[in-house]
């Protein structure tokens, strides 16, 4: 049934839920969902705990799921304050969805609306390729990055979350000890760490990725240039969509404070200031991320400190001074 999927994807803090509400502004682009299903799926294959075909299949199956169940209304998020809440985007279309015939029904209204899935995700750049397999051309991968020191603080909050029954990441046991999926290799190092230590490697694992990623079909969006000047990006996302930019699409722009003057001049959402997130101190960039680096060098050892200026360098060089 699926028609046509894009993904907002990235590490934790990144942007993503800067960029979803812009998306879902675009004709025919669905309200963002989040997919903790498909993620175990890239997360199992990641471990190498279940075959490829089936990791694809189950991608497959759960895309064609989402989208049937959002054009019937069903599992609509109906809590005002969710940033995935129905209403956040078109309360009246998604109220008459759960009032209109379902089922048997819906299957025609994709082929005749052709609606977009949207997913925001959380580090599946390490599954790209098993999602292109999967999805083939419907799937529109768009991974955000982020300055190092724009994550840290929040990773550093999120290992309370990875660690506690909240937590729907894949987990695993090595010596009658529980770890997160992406500790696979490091369980030695993670062990011995701090919680800022743990982001910083974790920080690492992801970043490394990143860095070898040669990928021509994922679209990299940096959120220090995207907040900035985002006509470029816009353009090449609305031809990826098919769909044009309107009104609807400037406006939320607007309400995301894109373009900004300044990088954390972002809505001050009670989330966000739950995830770490505070207004900007200094009316300087350069005065802020040495804050940053402050806070940390005073919580890591001299060892994590050099490592994450060596991620911190090569992103500058790699994504922002190009």
């Amino acid at each position: 049934m699926l028609h046509k999927v894009v993904m907002i994807d990235g590490f934790p803090g990144c942007g993503k839920t800067m960029l979803s509400p812009i998306i879902s502004a675009f004709e025919r682009v669905e309200i963002m969902q989040y997919a903790p299903l498909i993620e175990q799926i890239c997360e199992l294959r990641y471990l190498d705990c279940i075959d490829e075909d089936v990791a694809e299949s189950m991608v497959r199956m759960n895309t064609d799921l989402l989208i049937y169940n959002i054009m019937m209304g069903r599992n609509s998020n109906c809590r005002p304050t969710d940033l995935s809440s129905i209403f956040k985007h078109k309360p009246t279309k998604h109220i008459r969805r759960m009032l209109e015939s379902g089922d048997e029904t819906i299957p025609k209204k994709i082929i005749e609306q052709k609606p977009i899935l949207q997913l925001t995700t959380h580090m599946l750049l390490t599954a790209s390729e098993l999602l292109f397999k999967a999805l083939g051309d419907k799937l529109i991968f768009i991974e955000v990055i982020r300055h190092p020191l724009y994550m840290v603080i929040q990773q550093e909050k999120n290992f309370n979350i990875l660690e506690g029954p909240r937590s729907q990441h894949v987990r695993y046991s090595l010596d009658n000890k529980e770890y997160t999926f992406f500790t696979n290799g490091w369980e030695d190092t993670f062990d011995v760490s701090n919680s800022f230590e743990k982001a910083i490697h974790s920080i690492n694992w992801y970043y490394s990725i990143l860095f070898d990623s040669n990928t021509d079909r994922c679209m990299f969006i940096p959120f220090e240039k995207f907040v900035k000047r985002p006509d470029d990006y816009m353009q090449k996302i609305s031809e990826k969509l098919s769909t044009p930019i309107t009104n609807s699409v400037r406006k939320e722009m607007k309400k995301q404070k894109v373009p900004r003057e300044q990088l954390s001049d972002g809505p001050d959402l009670d989330i966000y200031k739950r995830c770490g997130w505070t207004p900007p101190k200094y009316f300087s960039e350069d005065e802020e991320l040495n804050a940053r680096r402050e806070l940390v060098s005073k919580n890591v050892s001299s060892e994590s400190l050099k490592l994450f200026d060596t991620i911190c360098k090569k992103y500058t060089e790699t994504y922002l001074n190009k």
